[in-house]
Formats: C-alpha cells, structure tokens, sequence
C-alpha cells in the first residue's frame, strides 16, 4: 500500500504535467513541525492543526484535499476543520487515490 506521502506526490505530479493551467495553484499545507519548539512558532504564526494536506485555488474559490490511503482515517482534529470550512461554503474533499484525485481536479476544472 502506498504512503500518503507518495500518493500526494503522485498527484501533484500529475497535476503539474496533465493540468499545466494549474501550475501554481495546487497547493502543499506544511501540516508538521519538525520539532515542538518549531511546531509553537508555527502555531503562533497561524498553523491549525488539522488543515487538509493540499489547496487549490481555482477560479475565485479555494478548494481543500486530505490525502489519505486507502485504509487511512482523518483525526478529530481534521474532522472539525473540515466541518469549519465546509460551514463557510468551501468545497472539502478526502482522496484515497490518484483516480480519485483526477476526478475532484477535472470536476472543478469542468472537464
């Protein structure tokens, strides 16, 4: 089974070659500090814990993607900001494939 990690870079990858219109645009969210004194200045800076793993911005609206295998769980923390975003009227997606990531990018594109 393949790691979030390498299914996330999968993703982007074939964002950046097969969608080139949206170079720039899909977006990683540095979730995890690399150390707890590291991980206090971000959280002062503005990190939330739970921020979906990618961003995209596409045409005046920003849509949010969890990776997650195929096996894997959101935490509480993940869950409730999604729901906080959702209850703003953003668009939250959970993709558990490469698949399943191109429909979510071509369904915005209207492709």
């Amino acid at each position: 089974m393949k790691s979030e990690n390498k299914l996330q870079s999968e993703c982007i990858q074939w964002c950046w070659n097969e969608r080139p219109n949206t170079r720039g645009l899909v977006c990683y969210n540095l979730n995890n500090s690399k150390n707890k004194i590291d991980g206090m200045m971000n959280k002062a800076l503005g990190l939330i814990k739970g921020r979906a793993d990618i961003t995209f911005y596409w045409s005046g609206n920003a849509y949010f993607i969890e990776m997650k295998t195929e096996m894997g769980k959101q935490r509480e923390e993940q869950i409730k900001w999604q729901q906080v975003v959702e209850g703003n009227g953003f668009k939250y997606y959970v993709c558990r494939s490469l698949e399943e990531f191109k429909e979510i990018i071509d369904s915005i594109l209207k492709l």
